[in-house]
């Protein structure tokens, strides 16, 4: 699985399908009953935040997505059959809103489709093929962002969209859903789900992978928990929380030390306040698989995890970068706890992580930074026990945060792409996840790591002056990557040298990540 622009995504031509609700399924999802609950903290941003862009006329391509391909003759039939099995099992995808009481401040009233009125069919779609002159790549690309444009928006179902490109030696799978309804990692899993639902249904039943050399023995089985379940527990855990609890004070001395804002990517991108670009996805290669293990074996050394490698490497970074003696940085954490390691749904909250970067004034070294980083990262997630939407109440109601800065925060993700159910499998092997690329006014950071390296995804504006600070802050990023996992196959600056040649001893000399302490 590579995450990446949707772009970037190649299908061989063939007979494109769509599988869309039967015209019983459409009726009955039209009359669902009212489930009784709040969405949870995130679909509610999410919710009013469509209301209020439909209302404007805006686009809404707060979508997420992805494709893969497999081997085999089709069976659309078999195919169908598995998708109604999948969101039968997934009670959040049975789900839609309805937001019109949004815009009076109200909050959204969601539906749930009954389960055995769930079916799909096939839908061949011979009126649209490539535009006469457009090379196929890009076409598939625009038939993808308008087949997910019309159908992943929330106050209607179904709120995803499944497709197939076929072929006489095997079919391409595409996948886009509402993000109210999914998050990097369900997205992740779902097509290795469809992938083994419909082996099952072609095989009648059986379990042809989860029996093969395609199976993991110790993946998670892929039944998931009701995400209306994990959305009622957040409220109450919430509700529960008393405004001096732990995780509530780590939120408040993070943002308080940092002046009431959330944090900002380092670098100026050249936008007003409140302007907004739209997207550019930016990609690249941090480290190999060689580099990876040494930074490996480097933060094992000083007692720390990989993932506390890459936090001090981007703290270390955005210090070079702005001066500052100490970061601050807010994470994505998954919030799957027992039960729901598989369930289809937003399943994430969001964590504040800071430390020193600086002794005396000094940027402190790579190696003294690693096992701070590592501590803090291991709080952050400690923290993310109780919804960060607790913390936001208790820190607009007394005046901490700057509701300003609650509009478009940095956000940064590390992901070990290696410890996913479906890995060694085609659908998750051969896929690209993507997201719908709308407008921003940050630029987040996703680090990645699977088999063959360590790579950065970013979401940036597509300004001239914000693709300069990103191409500014790749290289440095990069340096200081390759400058730690050089750290152990170098003696002295001489050997550093010779592992990573002039740039990297300038950057070791400007971080001290050459001292080993």
């Amino acid at each position: 699985m590579i995450l990446g622009a949707m772009g970037t995504w190649t299908a061989r031509p063939g007979q494109v399908l769509h599988l869309r609700p039967t015209a019983e399924a459409l009726a009955a999802a039209a009359s669902a009953p009212v489930e009784p609950g709040p969405p949870s903290f995130l679909q509610g941003d999410h919710l009013r935040a469509y209301a209020a862009r439909r209302a404007s006329g805006g686009k809404h391509r707060a979508w997420t997505g992805t494709a893969t391909h497999l081997d085999g003759a089709f069976d659309a039939a078999a195919l169908a059959r598995a998708l109604t099995r999948l969101v039968r099992r997934h009670e959040g995808l049975r789900t839609w809103f309805d937001v019109d009481a949004c815009a009076a401040g109200g909050d959204p009233v969601r539906h749930l489709v009954p389960a055995e009125a769930v079916g799909f069919e096939v839908v061949d779609i011979p009126a649209i093929s490539p535009v006469p002159g457009l090379p196929w790549d890009e076409w598939v690309t625009t038939h993808l962002n308008a087949t997910f444009d019309a159908a992943c928006r929330p106050d209607s179902w179904a709120p995803f969209a499944l497709g197939a490109i076929v072929r006489d030696d095997g079919f391409s799978l595409f996948w886009g859903c509402d993000h109210a309804f999914t998050d990097g990692a369900s997205q992740l899993m779902v097509l290795s789900e469809m992938e083994e639902l419909y082996a099952e249904e072609l095989a009648h039943g059986a379990s042809p992978l989860r029996g093969s050399s395609l199976s993991r023995p110790d993946a998670v089985p892929a039944t998931g928990g009701s995400f209306l379940d994990h959305a009622r527990a957040e409220h109450a855990l919430a509700a529960a929380t008393p405004p001096d609890a732990p995780e509530i004070r780590a939120w408040v001395d993070a943002v308080t030390a940092h002046d009431g804002r959330l944090p900002r990517f380092a670098l100026d991108l050249g936008l007003e306040p409140g302007e907004t670009a739209p997207v550019k996805i930016r990609s690249m290669t941090l480290l190999d698989a060689d580099g990876v293990a040494r930074l490996d074996e480097l933060a094992a050394k000083h007692g720390a995890r990989s993932t506390g490698a890459v936090f001090a490497a981007i703290a270390l970074t955005d210090a070079r970068l702005t001066g500052a003696g100490d970061w601050f940085g807010v994470t994505v954490v998954g919030s799957r706890g027992p039960g729901f390691e598989t369930a289809q749904g937003w399943l994430c909250n969001f964590a504040p992580v800071t430390f020193p970067v600086a002794k005396g004034g000094v940027p402190a070294s790579f190696t003294d930074v690693l096992p701070v980083a590592n501590a803090a990262f291991r709080q952050a997630r400690k923290v993310a026990a109780v919804p960060v939407h607790a913390a936001l109440g208790v820190m607009l109601a007394d005046g901490v945060l700057d509701p300003a800065s609650l509009g478009s925060p940095q956000l940064i993700s590390y992901l070990d792409l290696r410890r996913f159910p479906g890995v060694g499998r085609p659908a998750y092997d051969r896929g690209l996840h993507f997201t719908g690329e709308g407008r921003t006014a940050n630029a987040s950071l996703w680090v990645n790591r699977d088999h063959e390296r360590l790579y950065l995804v970013m979401q940036t504006p597509d300004t001239p002056a914000a693709q300069a600070a990103a191409d500014r802050y790749i290289a440095e990023l990069t340096a200081t990557f390759e400058a730690a996992a050089g750290v152990l196959a170098t003696v002295g600056a001489a050997g550093a040298a010779a592992t990573v040649g002039a740039a990297g001893v300038e950057h070791l000399e400007a971080t001290g990540a050459g001292r080993l302490s």
